[in-house]
């Protein structure tokens, strides 16, 4: 039976940054009622919502990790930049979105001398092109692009505040995350399954880059979140990254597959899938294989994913269904 780690978040204060992104929604409903406060922080205007608090604030300023470290005991940082195109295009601009703000953070809690537990987002593109499967987190990283560096960068910056004592870090390196989220600010180039869920259910064309037979470790949301949960609380965690995945492979052309599949046997509309060439300036990090090796973070909390692929593209389609 899995545990519940919502229940051990009873009487903590926790802060969620990049409230208005893919990911916060799903670890906010994971977190249900236990938390004794929740503040929801965002550079952009966040709707009332019952039981939280709403900071609107630059992550980037010294002042916002001020006011989260004095008063957070569990910090899940998901803000910075989340586009490996951006990342190239503006490399300074994305540095200063993605490596600063951790600075600020490590900073403001040794000024404060508090040490919140702070999980951060981290992608296991920072592994580069891998040839052997699965990737432990014991794989060496060979970053290829800027997103890449800038989250390794941090990823690295964080838990070395940890091994000093500054803060008690923990990075979950996430596979390609899929799902649902009330939350719509995603990058064009992240999410990729759920943009193709709704041009399926229109019955449009499917388009896979090259012969799509590169393989992907597809992880739903709901996992993810809890995922973060676990690592919020469990005390082996510290210090150390971990791969959030699913441990399965399956290829872009059958995730593709399925999509269309799901979405014809609901709507009753044939869904094609066409091959074209891809496009002039894709990032190398696009060919690549991956599946993620998911026994550490096993071992270290419980935590395993429970939503099969097949089950959450169903529901997936089924939720992105016109009400």
């Amino acid at each position: 039976m899995t545990e519940d780690f919502s229940t051990q978040y009873t009487g903590k204060t926790v802060a969620i940054t990049g409230a208005g992104g893919y990911l916060a929604p799903a670890i906010l409903d994971a977190l249900g009622p236990h938390p004794d406060r929740i503040f929801l922080v965002s550079g952009q205007e966040l709707p009332g919502k019952s039981g939280v608090v709403n900071i609107q604030a630059d992550i980037r300023a010294a002042d916002c990790w001020q006011e989260i470290v004095t008063s957070a005991d569990v910090i899940f940082h998901l803000a910075s930049n989340t586009s490996v195109y951006a990342a190239s295009e503006d490399p300074v601009g994305c540095l200063d979105s993605t490596v600063k703000p951790v600075s600020q953070l490590v900073c403001a809690a040794q000024v404060l001398t508090r040490q919140p537990r702070v999980v951060i987002a981290s992608t296991v593109t920072q592994y580069g092109i891998t040839n052997d499967l699965p990737v432990s987190e014991k794989s060496p990283q060979h970053p290829i692009t800027n997103y890449d560096l800038q989250k390794m960068f941090s990823e690295k910056q964080l838990l070395l505040a940890s091994s000093q004592g500054v803060l008690e870090g923990v990075s979950l390196r996430l596979g390609n995350v899929y799902g649902p989220s009330s939350n719509t600010n995603a990058s064009g180039d992240r999410g990729i399954l759920n943009k193709i869920s709704r041009l399926a259910l229109k019955g449009t064309k499917l388009q896979v880059y090259g012969d799509g037979n590169y393989i992907r470790d597809y992880v739903h949301i709901n996992d993810v979140a809890r995922a973060f949960l676990a690592a919020g609380v469990s005390e082996s965690v510290v210090g150390h990254p971990f791969n959030i995945a699913s441990g399965q492979g399956v290829t872009i052309r059958d995730a593709f597959r399925l999509v269309a599949e799901r979405a014809e046997a609901i709507t009753g509309r044939k869904v094609a899938i066409k091959n074209i060439p891809w496009p002039i300036g894709a990032e190398a990090i696009e060919c690549r294989n991956f599946v993620a090796d998911i026994n550490a973070i096993k071992l270290a909390t419980g935590w395993s994913p429970l939503i099969s692929f097949e089950y959450g593209v169903e529901q997936m389609i089924h939720n992105l269904m016109p009400k």
